[in-house]
């Protein structure tokens, strides 16, 4: 199909018998609370494999920090060196930025080590495979181009796109369609935010007959037989859960942090540094009563 720049083919998937481990990475974090002075923040990370029948999994964090004025130049910049041999920033993003900052420099973190801990593998990394404005992502590039050199495929998996092609959202380009199967999409595509460079070539996918699409970007250094193969291997070494991989879905629940946990870490700062943990009045539900919503929660 073809409208203006943009050229779009469809792709029927058979599963590509042919044995791979299958790599999942992705990371989560949350404030766990605020102080005068800034703000508590934690991450982690779980990597997730699959080799034949069996997964094992790689769990990193929970690591916390707290976050201030005085002191968030600092870490931003010993993250950016330690975790991405990045140059010092000349400033560190706002401090309610910050907590989203730290969790892409970490993301890319545990997707470079999977990189380096495995070979001739897939990767399945969540989100798109794309670099944005903020001057960290930049990391991504070297970051394919190590996965290359130990013959790892990379595909990244997005449950959301801004993405518009041919005045439809992206997502709903397979309406009607009952997969398994990828739609390409080759041409100059309008990207929703400035200063985005994508690296990976962007498709709709359905993983399995009538379930949700997702859009899924193949490292575009990849030639495109390869990068359509390793879905193709993904399908027949992995299991797919209503569209979506097994271990790209078990290492979310894994990174994620449950209200226990936080509730842990919570008084483990409460007793290791005398912190008094205070509930902060919600001032719309004072001013507003049954009426008050709509404001963040905490």
């Amino acid at each position: 199909m073809l409208s203006g720049a943009v050229r779009t083919r469809l792709i029927p998937l058979e599963p590509l018998e042919e044995e791979r481990v299958i790599v999942g990475v992705d990371t989560s974090s949350i404030k766990i609370g605020e102080t005068r002075e800034g703000l508590l923040i934690a991450l982690r990370a779980a990597i997730v494999w699959r080799s034949k029948r069996s997964c094992r999994y790689l769990r990193l964090g929970p690591l916390l920090f707290h976050v201030t004025e005085q002191n968030k130049d600092e870490i931003y910049n010993e993250l950016r060196r330690y975790c991405l041999g990045l140059p010092d920033a000349r400033e560190a993003p706002s401090l309610a930025y910050m907590p989203m900052r730290l969790s892409t420099i970490f993301d890319l973190w545990a997707r470079e080590l999977a990189c380096h801990l495995f070979f001739n593998s897939v990767l399945v990394f969540d989100g798109a495979l794309a670099i944005g404005p903020d001057g960290v992502s930049q990391a991504l590039s070297g970051l394919l181009e190590l996965a290359r050199s130990n013959d790892n495929s990379v595909i990244g998996l997005s449950k959301s796109s801004k993405l518009v092609v041919m005045g439809k959202p992206l997502l709903e380009l397979l309406n009607g369609t009952p997969g398994p199967c990828l739609l390409e999409i080759d041409g100059q595509l309008p990207i929703a935010q400035s200063g985005i460079q994508l690296l990976g070539r962007i498709h709709v996918a359905k993983l399995a007959p009538f379930s949700c699409p997702f859009r899924l970007d193949v490292d575009a250094a990849l030639p495109r037989d390869d990068g359509i193969n390793a879905v193709r291997m993904l399908l027949s070494n992995d299991a797919i859960y209503e569209g979506y991989p097994e271990t790209l879905r078990l290492a979310h629940i894994i990174a994620t942090f449950t209200a226990p946990e936080v509730m842990a870490m919570q008084l483990m700062l409460s007793r290791t540094y005398g912190l008094r943990m205070i509930r902060r009045p919600d001032v719309r539900k004072l001013l507003f009563g049954p009426f008050g919503t709509g404001g963040a929660q905490d």
